[in-house]
């Protein structure tokens, strides 16, 4: 328990700070009369067909990033073992079943949701209006990989994020976004589950 305790905690405490201050600051240009489109809750500008193509390609690029940062740390000498698999494994499985299910489901559906509208809604949607697009998607990326917490996944988290920020831009809405959020934290699942 203590593992998970290390684990969840830092997401469970800056995670309310940020959607305090980015909801804050979105509340004082738009007053109260916040809308679902301004933090991209909207249909998408055309069908979101390509997502059968983008999101295999987020994962995997996500994927060897990471590879790459393991393998450079490997190189010099590092053995990387914060970014392993078993840890989330091992967390996964000292867990009772319906929290683990409620913890997966959450994972998978809840924490995706929340943290689109609170990134790519919010933050790129804020970030959009002051500085160059291209500018919006890689700070919003940054701070999403930074809440991220470990090190180690910082690349994929990076990687994903940008992917992630494209879309929003190419589909004018979260929605995509969120899509792609969710299977990515759906892999992720299956692979704790499954002790890969």
């Amino acid at each position: 328990m203590t593992r998970l305790a290390l684990a969840v905690t830092p997401m469970v405490l800056l995670t309310p700070v940020l959607v305090c201050v980015l909801g804050r600051a979105l509340l004082m240009e738009r007053g109260p009369r916040l809308t679902l489109r301004d933090v991209g809750l909207v249909r998408p500008n055309r069908a979101p067909v390509g997502l059968l193509l983008w999101i295999p390609l987020a994962i995997v690029s996500s994927a060897l990033a990471t590879g790459a940062v393991l393998g450079v740390v490997s190189l010099l000498g590092g053995d990387g073992s914060e970014a392993s698999g078993s840890a989330t494994s091992g967390l996964v499985a000292d867990l009772p079943v319906p929290l683990a299910v409620a913890l997966a489901l959450g994972s998978v559906l809840l924490f995706p949701f929340l943290e689109e509208v609170l990134f790519r809604g919010t933050a790129h949607g804020a970030l959009s209006r002051v500085v160059a697009p291209w500018v919006a998607v890689v700070l919003s990326a940054a701070l999403f990989s930074l809440v991220h917490v470990s090190p180690m996944l910082m690349p994929y988290t990076l990687v994903l994020g940008l992917w992630l920020g494209w879309l929003h831009r190419r589909y004018e809405s979260i929605v995509p976004s969120i899509v792609l959020h969710c299977c990515n934290n759906g892999l992720v699942v299956l692979v704790a589950l499954v002790g890969l």
